[in-house]
């Protein structure tokens, strides 16, 4: 087990190391953002993977392996070799961002320029996730420089297409890799009103579904003289219906009062035209799961629902379908006791001045894909907010970069030195 013995010369040692690099680490965040690497159809991960590669040649790390599923979504796995034996650490950070979307005009910056305004640096993937990957990249480098290198053998894996359902990301990688190491570590933003607001110990699972809805499509100068059904009305009564519905089984969590979150009508279609009387309608929803929780229960809970409203209405013609495009993330849990997790609070309180309360990730991560493979794993503890991620103007903190670093340089110390 890790002790409480501190050892402040190797912390010291680290954090110096990595003062002296802030300037080449924030300039490493700047150009991952300057990459494109949007998901499919905007850009792909290649260039960004292609420019890792290169950049941990120039810090005398190993550039790694590419392994992919598909050539245009690559995985990099880099793996430092220990030299004592010790525990063996997985970092682990997702290099792919969410499209700009229609939201680009309200960016105050170029969402891929990568400026620094009043201590924020903006851009594209600023918070979710790119400054976490460099910040683990200086890390490894900066506890090479210092003690020669980790005890224990330290892989990082940089991946792709997390932000879309990680088939050819973590979910394809996970199952290759998890026997390389004991435990996971994944860098997502760990604030939503702060930064390091808290360590988070369960990645929430997530079901994304659509609600299909059938009427009538025809000549809409008839429908005073002719039986027909709206299906968009139709669509409408459900949506604020299912918007209300709180009949989602689940076992509350002792990490705090969180419940499922169920989004609806993240997207809306139907119709055709003036004149027409809207034949299908479809709304598509997202809910996201706590421990506990599978697909089948959440579906069956959804369908009672459906049920109960045909029921209450025999012209309803209407069906649930799981997203096809989008399968199931199940919830993830690491222990609270786990090294892992009391190494990462050990070195949290040493740079941030306080220990980090432990909690529950209001979204889902990676972290399931290794969890599934056998391999332990806290999905969240990294710079930047949740709260800018996936929309205008995300940003991070510049000084957050720095402490995420000296955060991820002493863990991976105490981890793998278990009496360190």
């Amino acid at each position: 087990m890790i002790t409480d013995e501190p050892v402040p010369e190797i912390d010291q040692a680290l954090d110096d190391t990595l003062d002296r690099s802030a300037g080449d680490l924030l300039a490493l965040c700047r150009q991952l953002i300057m990459i494109d690497s949007q998901i499919p159809p905007v850009a792909n991960e290649v260039a960004v993977i292609d420019f890792l590669r290169e950049t941990l040649t120039g810090l005398g790390l190993p550039s790694g392996e590419v392994i992919a599923e598909r050539p245009e979504r690559p995985n990099l796995v880099a793996t430092v070799p220990g030299s004592a034996g010790g525990p063996r650490l997985l970092l682990c950070g997702h290099v792919d961002t969410k499209p700009v979307g229609d939201a680009g005009h309200l960016w105050r910056t170029d969402p891929l320029g990568a400026e620094i305004v009043d201590g924020q640096l903006y851009g594209l993937g600023a918070s979710d996730m790119k400054s976490a990957c460099a910040a683990m990249i200086f890390a490894l480098h900066a506890v090479r420089e210092v003690t020669g290198g980790p005890a224990g053998d330290v892989t990082l894996a940089l991946v792709a297409d997390e932000e879309a359902g990680a088939r050819y990301g973590a979910r394809f990688l996970a199952p290759l890799i998890a026997d390389r190491a004991d435990a996971c570590l994944i860098g997502e933003p760990s604030g939503w009103e702060r930064d390091f607001q808290a360590l988070h110990l369960v990645s929430r699972g997530l079901l994304c579904f659509r609600v299909d809805v059938t009427g009538t499509q025809m000549h809409s100068s008839l429908s005073d003289r002719m039986p027909s059904i709206n299906a968009n009305v139709k669509l409408a009564r459900l949506l604020a219906d299912l918007a209300d519905f709180d009949g989602i089984s689940y076992r509350p969590h002792p990490l705090g009062d969180v419940r499922p979150t169920l989004n609806v009508g993240t997207r809306v279609e139907g119709g055709v035209y003036y004149g027409v009387v809207p034949g299908s309608a479809r709304f598509t929803c997202d809910l996201r799961a706590l421990p506990g929780m599978t697909e089948q229960g959440v579906l069956a809970d959804l369908n009672r629902w459906l049920s109960e409203r045909k029921a209450a209405d025999p012209e309803l013609d209407a069906v649930i379908t799981a997203e096809p495009e989008l399968p199931w993330i199940p919830p993830s849990e690491i222990p609270a006791d786990h090294d892992l997790v009391t190494a990462l609070r050990r070195s949290a309180a040493g740079v941030l001045g306080e220990v980090p309360p432990l909690g529950v990730f209001p979204g889902a991560t990676d972290a399931p894909w290794f969890d599934l493979a056998g391999l332990p794993t806290v999905p969240s503890f990294g710079p930047g907010i949740l709260t800018c991620c996936h929309g205008p103007n995300e940003r991070v903190s510049v000084p957050a970069i720095l402490q995420a670093a000296k955060v991820y340089a002493r863990t991976i110390h105490h981890f793998t030195h278990p009496r360190a």
